[in-house]
């Protein structure tokens, strides 16, 4: 079957190939009608833009890169998502790299990235990018997403963790627990500082003294969150209440809790950072922090799709910084 060009579906219309051209890349000059007339003629030919044609003109793709650490977390399965959709529906295709939380791994999808010519990377960086993983984001528009790393500049949408968990933990307080134990990610990720800063900050608020030996760190893993509980009930004095400082490592906490006959929220109350679906079928229901995955999504993909379009973005709107909620349900119980 012969392949349908430009130039065939101009004889068709009767108009010139420029204008066909133009017509098909949405040029501002080229009438809403006319538009039309190209596109459905377009259809019905069965016309496939030659993207290798435009890449050679311009020298980048109508693609954009995603640097995520996995998708098993639900809230990175979901803002995966959200940004596929987000970018189809201004025109670009997505493809989606995993780091695994690997500065070497993260530089190869970055790299690789590069070499296909995409238009502009969003990512969640891993504690410690490398340089050339900076080097190469600073050549292209980049966007980061929930975490953030200095290394790499500070454009980007972030949730305000450090609040969110501060809430969490301050919302145990009001119900007379003093003895709150925090498990969460890594503090060497941004997420992981603020986070265990906020659960900090809600202790002095109430001249509550922190206690390190009711901290347990690690990476955002089910296994985390198990080795966590195991840790913090062997204590002298184990806490009344947890917080929860990923949604991946609660899976792990619930085991724990289950295999020690721990009763939620009789025994222990649970808060959890990061809202998912299936927190409403536990029962109990989990009291969590929600971020705004849609609104976030929504924000770093526009901010993306600016830079590369070349606007100039006000200083203001680059770093942008959205607020949690705290959605109470049944895990937590006054003492």
């Amino acid at each position: 079957m012969p392949v349908v060009t430009i130039t065939r579906i101009a004889e068709t219309l009767g108009l010139a190939h420029t204008t066909v051209s133009r017509a098909l890349n949405d040029h501002p000059k080229i009438s809403a009608q006319t538009k039309q007339r190209v596109k459905e003629a377009a259809d019905r030919l069965g016309y496939i833009a030659n993207s290798g044609a435009r890449q050679m003109r311009d020298g980048s793709t109508r693609v954009v890169g995603l640097v995520f650490p996995d998708v098993q977390n639900e809230f990175f399965s979901a803002a995966a998502r959200s940004m596929a959709a987000h970018c189809a529906r201004s025109g670009y295709q997505m493809i989606l790299g995993l780091s695994e939380d690997d500065p070497q791994r993260e530089e190869q999808q970055v790299r690789a990235m590069r070499e296909a010519r995409v238009a502009g990377v969003m990512l969640a960086p891993c504690a410690s990018p490398s340089a050339e993983t900076a080097r190469l984001l600073s050549r292209i528009p980049a966007v980061q997403f929930l975490r953030r790393n200095d290394a790499l500049g500070t454009t980007g949408v972030y949730a305000d963790d450090r609040q969110g968990i501060r809430e969490a933990t301050r919302h145990l307080l009001l119900l007379r627990h003093r003895r709150i134990g925090y498990i969460g990610p890594s503090r060497t990720l941004s997420t992981g500082a603020q986070r265990v800063e906020g659960h900090d900050a809600a202790l002095r608020q109430m001249d509550i003294a922190v206690e390190e030996s009711l901290c347990h760190f690690g990476p955002a893993r089910p296994d985390t969150g198990y080795e966590g509980v195991k840790d913090l009930l062997s204590r002298p004095s184990p806490p009344t209440a947890i917080v929860a400082g990923s949604s991946r490592q609660l899976l792990g906490i619930l085991r724990a809790l289950r295999e020690s006959d721990t009763e939620v929220p009789q025994s222990l109350s649970l808060v959890a950072y990061g809202d998912t679906p299936w927190f409403e079928a536990c029962n109990p229901a989990v009291t969590a922090v929600a971020l705004p995955v849609e609104q976030m999504c929504e924000t770093a993909s526009a901010l993306l799709f600016e830079l590369i379009a070349g606007t100039s973005v006000p200083i203001e709107r680059t770093t942008r910084l959205f607020a949690t909620t705290l959605v109470v349900r049944g895990t937590t119980r006054r003492l």
